[in-house]
């Protein structure tokens, strides 16, 4: 049998051994899991309240254009349940020949922001809009997504600039990477 001696050399050398695979499995086995994050995505349903100011666009005759601006409150529930609610902002141009095109911002009570892009016929009643996700902050940080709404219910005062909408069955579907 030969008996081999171990040196401090070598005492230095498993030991400095022991302790790579030591951290390497650290590594592996609890900080690169935490950097992994799941998406999200799911579907959801809700209302949209909203009012604002509406201006008319001196244009070509028989041809109504007015820029407008839009706030108010939007109530979703995901698929499973959970319920948000949000303050949306919205800045726009209505064509009646062409449609309407917005842009937007929905606000959650703790400050995160999903922006939109809202498209459709001019703002009349039973008329049906489609939005679509093109980034976020905070939780909705890159969100994307599609959703369409029909304007339940439209009041507008042409002599006042006022709207006031609300819509029906808004509903649609999102996924944050």
């Amino acid at each position: 049998m030969i008996k081999r001696k171990i040196t401090m050399g070598n005492r230095i050398k498993i030991f400095l051994l022991a302790f790579a695979m030591t951290i390497s499995l650290l590594v592996t086995g609890f900080i690169l899991p935490q950097d992994v994050s799941a998406e999200r995505a799911g579907s959801f349903a809700g209302t949209w309240i909203a009012s604002g100011q509406r201006q008319a666009f001196d244009f070509v005759e028989g041809r109504e254009v007015s820029t407008f601006r839009l706030t108010g409150h939007v109530n979703l529930q995901d698929d499973i349940g959970e319920v948000r609610d949000y303050w949306a902002e919205c800045i726009g141009l209505s064509d009646s020949l062409t449609g309407g095109s917005a842009r937007c911002v929905w606000r959650s009570m703790e400050g995160d922001k999903a922006y939109i892009v809202l498209s459709g016929r001019p703002l009349e009643q039973r008329v049906k809009v489609t939005g679509e996700f093109v980034g976020g902050t905070g939780s909705l940080q890159d969100i994307e997504g599609t959703f369409t709404f029909t304007w339940s219910s439209v009041f507008i005062n042409k002599n006042q600039g006022v709207f006031t909408g609300q819509t029906k069955d808004l509903m649609g579907s999102y996924k944050i990477p």
